[in-house]
């Protein structure tokens, strides 16, 4: 009997080979503020962003997206 096996692009599994970096609340907020101060983020970081200091909260989509954005400016970084 075959098992089905599903196919990731690569960056999905760059992301998978990443799971240990993974980044804390504080870094995350810490990114958003950098971005923001410097007019340098996008409309979904400045949503998630006022969604962390009113509702404490993000939507998964947009988390999903900053935390990729942090592992891409990660690896440029290092």
């Amino acid at each position: 009997m075959m098992k089905n096996y599903e196919t990731i692009n690569a960056e999905v599994f760059e992301m998978n080979k990443a799971k240990g970096d993974h980044f804390s609340n504080y870094e995350v907020m810490h990114y958003l503020e950098e971005v923001i101060s410097m007019h340098m983020n996008k409309d979904y970081e400045l949503d998630a962003y006022n969604d962390i200091k009113h509702y404490g909260k993000v939507k998964r989509s947009h988390l999903k997206k900053i935390k990729r954005n942090m592992f891409n400016l990660h690896n440029e970084k290092f």
